[in-house]
């Protein structure tokens, strides 16, 4: 069977899990204080917004982003780029610029890595070496409450106009939000804070879908959802197109929010500490029942759609 009929995630679900067992649900791997994390994609994706600089800080920020909300302060920062020979000097430097930059940002270093000639676009991929902060103790149980940092939609609107060849208006922090992500410092604070009181966590980089099944998966327990934090202003835009909750969803790809399941005596406090910090965190729902891996609205299973490396959204 092709991979485009397979998917990514599915690929990884009845073949990696061979080999790696309930560990593939997971977005870093840990060990003995280290937190390790690789990520990228092909240099062809861009918009017209964007330039080889915002190339280079979002493929560190991705990478960063799983260190980061996995309770790790990045160290390291190697990068793999693959170029075409035909590509000008100048784009390739501005391209390091922004690698370099992000990893200064996040206070990490640069310690070089691997550039090759691609006949075709070429590719970047960033390898992240982090030190864990917080020792998560998995022990979920159900009522636990899942929150997320942020608002979401951002990138969803940016998907959605290039989806309608950018005939529907998009805010300019959402374009700000796909050309030059942030994952807010903060949360490793966070983790100092209430490290004892956190189950799990992940971030949102394939869809908010997509992420909490991940979660799902890993805690082995349903999660059921009360509400979702989406930006009023991108979800009035959207719905004037005659977009709505789950197109929202489907394309809330790269949001780098963080999304976590936490003890329910210290959930209020972590939503106060987070405002006070300047996130727009929302409690999303609750653990449901252990066996269970799915994702319940309002009673009713939610269909898990997102982005897939080879299907494409789905």
């Amino acid at each position: 069977m092709k991979l485009k009929d397979i998917g990514e995630h599915e690929f990884i679900r009845r073949s990696l899990s061979k080999y790696l067992g309930h560990d593939i649900f997971y977005d870093v791997y840990t060990e003995d204080g280290f937190t390790y994390k690789i990520d990228g994609f092909q240099l062809s994706y861009f918009f017209s917004f964007m330039d080889y600089y915002d190339i280079g800080w979002k493929a560190v920020t991705a990478t960063v982003s799983d260190i980061i909300t996995s309770g790790s302060k990045p160290r390291i920062i190697l990068s793999s780029i693959g170029v075409n020979s035909e590509m000008e000097d100048k784009q390739l430097e501005d391209l390091f610029y922004g690698i370099i930059d992000a990893t200064e940002y996040y206070e990490a270093k640069y310690v070089g890595g691997d550039l090759n000639n691609s006949e075709k676009n070429g590719w970047i991929d960033i390898a992240g070496i982090g030190t864990k902060l917080c020792d998560i103790k998995s022990n979920p149980e159900e009522g636990d409450i899942v929150i997320i940092s942020d608002e979401i939609g951002f990138t969803s609107e940016v998907f959605i106009s290039y989806l309608n060849n950018f005939n529907i208006p998009i805010h300019e922090i959402s374009k700000l939000r796909v050309k030059h992500p942030i994952v807010n410092k903060n949360i490793l604070n966070f983790y100092k804070e209430f490290c004892n009181y956190i189950v799990s966590s992940t971030d949102i980089s394939d869809g908010l879908l997509i992420s909490l099944q991940n979660l799902s998966d890993r805690l082995n327990y349903s999660i059921l959802i009360e509400e979702f934090n989406i930006n009023p202003s991108v979800y009035e835009n959207l719905r004037r197109y005659g977009y709505g909750v789950n197109d929202i969803l489907k394309y809330s790809g790269e949001e780098f929010s963080s999304l976590f399941v936490v003890k329910q005596e210290k959930a209020k406090e972590m939503i106060e500490w987070l405002y006070h910090y300047n996130f727009s965190p929302k409690i999303l729902g609750k653990l449901g029942k252990e066996r269970e891996n799915e994702i319940k609205y309002k009673g009713n299973k939610l269909a898990i759609s997102g982005w897939d490396n080879f299907k494409g959204w789905y």
